[in-house]
């Protein structure tokens, strides 16, 4: 296997430069306190003090906070080199209360610093991690030469949306299970709460599948063209231990399996699948290739309801992504199975045989319990209702789902490819991205549940 490519380090990077470009406000406090927490809190109100993280301290929280409280132990003490002790030697006490009194609106928390405690109330277990996200960042800001301290303020908080998320492409490069852990570390850090997996490609299918081996036996290998062979796939065991760490940070995690297009690396394994049988290579170039599963071969849905059925018992999430884009149609267009299947069903033509397919797939993930998202490209020959749209080729693909009723994700190449060079996407234009478009009507700005970044990997 190849060394991996450290694209993780460019998402550092990004990260890294945004919270050294974030404004800074003072307070009349000996030092200059720091307040460039991203997002930026709805409410922050500075007050005149500090608290320092010096000697020992002491975290308390009822047995529903108890992870966030074993985090925050670990973070303050790997900083700071502070040590933990009990309330009554502490000189720092730092309480973590759960209140279910109080209306928190979508993961809210507050945050309170005096010169005697720390106080991170919230109702619910993701408000407490994102409580704790802004404490971290607050210690992190107002660090000098070792010596950390925490201004006095008064922060009240919460998600303006309900997706935040991050696709990580680990087909086209494959990723080990630490440094997904990384990723997830960093998202959860900056209050981002999803990941989007993005399992198989052309490149590569990345994902045990126990009905049929060859897909990584064979699917998650490609020969380079240097005659070396490079790849890698995530063992079910793999996956169950990346969806709890994630779980326990409060990131949902969404798997992609990609249909009907993107999928040499399954036609590769299994020949049968394709229009024309014929045996493939996995992909070892980028682009887009016109193998594409055959949507006139019943074969292909049982092969695709056994591998989803594997899929939902790994990921409890209630999305399954299911691509849907740079679905090439020549294969369709030369196939007798499929021009059969668009004269049976009375479709129009190969786009419409493409909602087809996607409709199927849908109408089985909804009858377990999940729902679809798709790119924009499933919009073409008449979008699913239900199914959710995330919009790369611009915005105007969300801005037509949602006049349908549908919801999207905003994803557009202009704001969200963190693959593009500087020269097309900078920091400033990342961080000014907002991701609900002029012109839309209140209810159909509340069906954008929110944006994504893309870490392709080509």
């Amino acid at each position: 296997m190849k060394n991996q490519p450290s694209f993780h380090l460019l998402f550092i990077l990004a990260i890294s430069l945004i919270l050294a470009a974030c404004n800074e406000r003072t307070t009349s406090s000996a030092r200059e306190a720091k307040w460039g927490i991203i997002p930026k809190p709805q409410k922050l109100i500075a007050s005149e003090g500090a608290l320092h993280l010096s000697n020992n301290f002491t975290v308390e929280a009822p047995a529903r906070f108890r992870t966030a409280e074993k985090e925050l132990s670990s973070f303050l003490a790997g900083k700071t080199q502070l040590s933990q002790t009990n309330a009554a030697h502490a000189n720092v006490k730092i309480y973590l209360l759960m209140d279910s009194m109080r209306s928190f609106k979508n993961e809210g928390y507050s945050l309170e610093v005096n010169q005697a405690e720390v106080k991170l109330t919230s109702n619910t277990e993701e408000g407490i991690h994102r409580a704790l996200a802004s404490l971290k960042q607050l210690t992190l800001l107002n660090e000098t030469d070792g010596s950390y301290f925490l201004p006095c303020v008064k922060i009240e908080d919460w998600a303006s949306f309900e997706h935040r998320g991050l696709l990580l492409d680990c087909s086209r490069h494959f990723f080990e299970v630490d440094v997904i852990k990384k990723y997830i570390d960093l998202l959860a850090f900056y209050k981002m709460n999803t990941l989007h997996w993005h399992l198989t490609e052309d490149q590569g299918w990345r994902i045990a599948i126990d009905k049929y081996p060859k897909l990584t036996e064979i699917g998650a290998y490609r020969t380079e063209a240097d005659g070396s062979i490079y790849g890698g796939f995530y063992s079910k065991e793999d996956i169950k231990e990346i969806v709890a760490y994630a779980t326990s940070k409060q990131i949902e995690v969404i798997p992609e399996i990609e249909l009907p297009g993107h999928s040499q690396a399954a036609v590769a394994a299994y020949p049968h699948l394709s229009c024309t049988g014929q045996s493939v290579p996995v992909a070892n170039d980028w682009g887009v290739f016109k193998e594409i599963y055959c949507a006139g071969n019943d074969s292909v849905f049982i092969f695709l309801e056994d591998v989803l059925t594997e899929v939902m018992e790994l990921f409890p999430s209630d999305y399954i992504h299911i691509g849907g884009d740079e679905a090439p149609k020549v294969r369709w267009a030369e196939c007798d199975k499929c021009q059969r299947r668009i004269s049976e069903e009375g479709l129009a033509g190969a786009e419409e045989l493409q909602s087809y397919f996607i409709r199927r797939i849908q109408t089985f993930l909804s009858e377990n319990g999940k729902q679809i998202i798709g790119w924009d490209e499933i919009l073409e020959g008449g979008l699913a209702k239900g199914a959710l749209v995330q919009s790369w080729r611009g915005m105007e693909g969300g801005i037509e789902a949602v006049k349908h009723g549908n919801q999207a994700i905003m994803s557009p190449t202009s704001h969200a490819y963190f693959d593009y060079g500087l020269d097309a996407i900078d920091l400033k234009k990342v961080y000014s991205f907002n991701p609900i478009p002029a012109g839309l009507s209140k209810e159909e700005q509340k069906l954008i549940i929110g944006g994504e970044c893309n870490m392709w990997t080509e």
